[in-house]
């Protein structure tokens, strides 16, 4: 199991859910593998437990709503390891309510997590590929919601959009100097985010599945990993400026 052999990948969001899977898997695959999470306690859990399996690994406590914690996993990350070859942004948060409930602190913590810290992590990074971009790529976890509407996630769903664009707008600019950059767009998925209400309900989840997921199941995080995974390694070399859709099915039930 050596897809990844080689690579040297910061992954954000590693704490639980999504983000946690992709360092995992990444790191069964080969990868030396930094996480960054500002929640300490479990994003130092999954470090360790890569570190049980072997694997190198470095956790890096990070609120990325603060540019001097970016600049220190910038920091870390080339101190600990010399390089990088792999960006996967995968941390966000998200709020579900009625638009006109939406307050300015929604706005601010959706804005700042789940696009200006790509932006800033990107801009932190991108310098170091592109000084030996072979093998370089950027991986940018964003989701459905900004390609399908949905209600009760307006702000969610519009700065997920943002993050569509501005890793399409910069193939143009970065991938002429040999860097790959792609979006995943996860469907429904099991993680932290997943309310309570649908978490603990047979009923509900089944009544999803009938209504949501055409393959007939919710998705786990492994199978965002495995996406990602793929587009992060040699196979995906030709693959660039891409939105890859893995969602069960989602899109196409309306």
């Amino acid at each position: 199991m050596d897809r990844m052999k080689g690579k040297i990948a910061v992954v954000t969001g590693v704490a639980s859910g999504i983000g946690k899977a992709i360092i995992e898997m990444f790191a069964d695959e080969g990868a030396k593998v930094v996480g960054a999470d500002y929640d300490v306690e479990n994003g130092q859990k999954t470090i360790d437990g890569i570190k049980a399996k072997g694997h190198e690994a470095v956790f890096v406590p990070c609120n990325l709503r603060k540019k001097e914690d970016v600049e220190n996993l910038k920091k870390v990350t080339l101190d600990t390891f010399g390089t990088i070859t792999t960006l996967v942004n995968c941390a966000g948060v998200l709020v579900h309510a009625p638009f006109l409930e939406h307050t300015d602190e929604d706005y601010d913590k959706i804005s700042e997590t789940n696009f200006r810290s790509a932006c800033w992590t990107m801009q932190a990074f991108l310098p170091v590929m592109v000084e030996n971009p072979e093998q370089c790529c950027i991986c940018n976890v964003a989701s459905i919601s900004s390609i399908k509407p949905e209600t009760n996630a307006y702000y969610y769903g519009a700065f997920k959009a943002a993050l569509d664009l501005m890793t399409r707008n910069l193939t143009r600019e970065f991938s002429p100097k040999g860097i790959r950059l792609n979006v995943i767009n996860p469907g429904p998925v099991f993680t932290n985010m997943t309310p309570k209400e649908v978490l603990n309900s047979p009923e509900i989840q089944a009544e999803m599945c009938k209504n949501v997921c055409s393959i007939g199941r919710l998705g786990q995080p492994k199978d965002i990993a495995y996406a990602a995974t793929y587009l992060c390694s040699d196979e995906a070399s030709w693959v660039n400026g891409i939105q890859l859709v893995v969602d069960g099915g989602a899109c196409m039930m309306g």
